[in-house]
């Protein structure tokens, strides 16, 4: 079923607000198409759309991460904070046998 003119362009509007995975998008047709003649063996196309996808899939996390992060108001969890100094509270090796 085809989408409707208005359907493609919400589409392409919400892909032109994400340049690097529009340009991911953009290279799947080129790797069909074989653009630029250099996949002649199916292997070598099978590597590279698996490329290709991987490579989409980092950046989209990255933005889903980021978007999230903008979203929430916040950058990163704070730190834990470490004790640092005081005394500890172990009394140190407790030997089991009298030695000779």
């Amino acid at each position: 079923m085809p989408n409707s003119p208005e359907q493609d362009l919400a589409f392409l509007h919400r892909l032109n607000s994400h340049p690097l995975l529009r340009r991911r998008v953009e290279s799947l047709p080129e790797v069909v198409e074989d653009a630029s003649g250099n996949l002649e063996k199916a292997d070598a196309a099978e590597r590279r759309v698996i490329e290709e996808l991987r490579q989409m899939g980092n950046e989209a996390l990255t933005a889903w991460a980021q978007n999230g992060a903008t979203r929430c108001g916040e950058e990163a969890p704070p730190e834990p904070e470490s004790r640092s100094g005081g005394k500890k509270n172990a009394t140190g090796i407790r030997h089991s046998a009298i030695s000779r």
